[in-house]
């Protein structure tokens, strides 16, 4: 049994609250109903009652994707040629159209002396290709004892077990930290983006890969909206919350880039068709379809150029002190 208790605002402190709707894991199958509500004061939607610190863990079963094994064999590999090839028209679709000035210039700067951090890094793919192509120095962070093993295992990384709370480097050590699919998952992001911020460098580089309530496809899909991800996401954010979050910790937002790929509308879809994604007779059926990602990834891209994405990856620059007294 997963065990919840009642929340002020998890931004604001605020414990006035509009109730949005009822959901269920749609993914994993978690046993539960999870009320989700918007803050009156700030915004924020929020699960409340929402789960327990110690229950946590609880949410992502073994084949929780960020931390199931990475299947290194031959055949594998094979596979995955063989799915690049038949998506490479979409992808040379997306980095043609895509808003990536910004990123490049950052990636640009990376190199042998810069220090990377990534939070909830899973099983470490994106440390390993960071470090592969640029030789930089990657750390990572994350609670899952399975996703630690498979970075190890796979990828020779060493990456600390726990929360990012706990993180023993000291302040102001790193330029870039990354959090992807993050801050949706923690209870407390106030002490967690805190102790982020903490640990960059003046003018370091902070980015947040997060879904975006204010997206197209959350007011239309709401309970079976893909990125919605009951029971694990326990905050979901949108450009005025999370750059609320961020400047209260001495990070200022500099650009927000929104996700042009028609992954979430096909998810959101799967479960409007099927119900939910567990059944193996419709287990990613929409969701793998190569016709719908070409077909859909014309409205995804109007979507994201309106601001309407279902994920927005959030860049921010941590002030100096001197600029914070200001």
């Amino acid at each position: 049994m997963i065990r919840t208790q009642e929340v002020d605002c998890n931004l604001c402190g605020i414990s006035n609250s509009t109730f949005l709707f009822n959901a269920k894991d749609r993914l994993h199958g978690i046993d539960g109903t999870y009320t989700y509500v918007k803050c009156k004061e700030c915004g924020l939607v929020y699960m409340n009652p929402q789960v327990v610190p110690e229950d946590i863990n609880k949410l992502y079963p073994t084949d929780y994707a960020p931390h199931s094994a990475v299947d290194t064999s031959a055949n594998s590999k094979k596979r995955l040629r063989k799915r690049i090839s038949k998506t490479s028209l979409v992808r040379y679709i997306q980095r043609k159209l895509a808003n990536v000035k910004i990123v490049d210039s950052l990636y640009s700067q990376i190199n042998e002396q810069t220090r990377v951090l990534d939070v909830g890094c899973g099983k470490g793919a994106f440390l390993n290709s960071v470090k592969a192509e640029k030789g930089c120095q990657v750390h990572g962070v994350d609670i899952s004892e399975s996703a630690v093993t498979q970075a190890k295992n796979s990828f020779g990384l060493d990456i600390f077990k726990g929360d990012i709370t706990e993180f023993p480097q000291p302040d102001s050590f790193f330029d870039i930290i990354t959090a992807w699919w993050y801050l949706e998952h923690i209870y407390n992001p106030h002490v967690s983006i805190s102790k982020i911020s903490s640990l960059l460098k003046d003018n370091g580089h902070c980015i947040i890969g997060i879904p975006n309530f204010k997206s197209f496809n959350a007011k239309v899909f709401k309970v079976k909206w893909y990125h919605l991800d009951c029971p694990r996401h326990l905050c979901i954010w949108t450009p005025d919350t999370i750059k609320r979050l961020l400047e209260q910790h001495g990070l200022v937002t500099t650009n927000i880039i929104y996700d042009k790929t028609p992954w979430g509308l096909l998810g959101s879809l799967q479960y409007l068709f099927f119900g939910d994604n567990i059944n193996p007779k419709h287990h990613k059926r929409m969701i793998k379809s190569h016709f719908l990602k070409i077909l859909f990834l014309p409205w995804t891209i109007l979507v994201a150029l309106l601001k309407r994405a279902d994920i927005m990856v959030v860049y921010a620059i941590k002030t100096s002190e001197s600029d914070r007294i200001k």
